[in-house]
């Protein structure tokens, strides 16, 4: 089913510069094998061969991902949909996955001087928002590994910020 666009606040926000054009960050952040590198080794998804990751997944469509963790622990399915795709620029992702209600994943690349800006704005509706401190802390933690990733595969000068 495909529902509206939602307004959701972030949550967390994690922004870095990166010594990289626009066009060679979005190749890479855009692909399937870029996703897994930013998310080795602590999560990976599997996307079945041909699939366009980010195209599908705007298309309407729902894309059921296998998602794997350390040691390729199976961990169910990753039900990816993307409510925006801005090609080459960023995507607005709005999941209804476990335990959120919604999942939001903004992210947005700009030109930065001699190469480019990419952030990540991060927000959920649940029930269990005694736990969004916690939550918080997690999510903090995993986009901030996803950036030290990309920052060393960009060979990165410094993050720009971090809430």
């Amino acid at each position: 089913m495909n529902r509206p666009v939602e307004d959701i606040p972030a949550q967390v926000t994690v922004c870095s510069r990166l010594n990289a054009g626009t066009d060679e960050l979005w190749g890479s952040v855009a692909s399937a094998e870029g996703v897994n590198y930013e998310m080795g080794p602590w999560l990976r998804f599997l996307v079945p061969e041909g699939i366009d990751l980010l195209g599908e997944a705007a298309s309407g469509r729902v894309l059921s991902l296998k998602l794997r963790g350390p040691l390729g622990l199976p961990l169910g399915h990753y039900p990816l949909q993307l409510k925006r795709l801005d090609e080459g620029s960023g995507f607005l992702e709005q999941t209804w996955m476990f335990p959120f209600l919604l999942w939001q994943h903004e992210r947005t690349i700009e030109p930065d001087g001699n190469g480019s800006a990419i952030t990540d704005r991060l927000g959920w509706r649940w029930r269990a928002t005694f736990l969004d401190p916690l939550v918080r802390l997690g999510v903090r933690a995993f986009f901030r590994h996803r950036h030290r990733r990309l920052r060393a595969r960009f060979t990165s000068s410094r993050t720009i910020g971090s809430d």
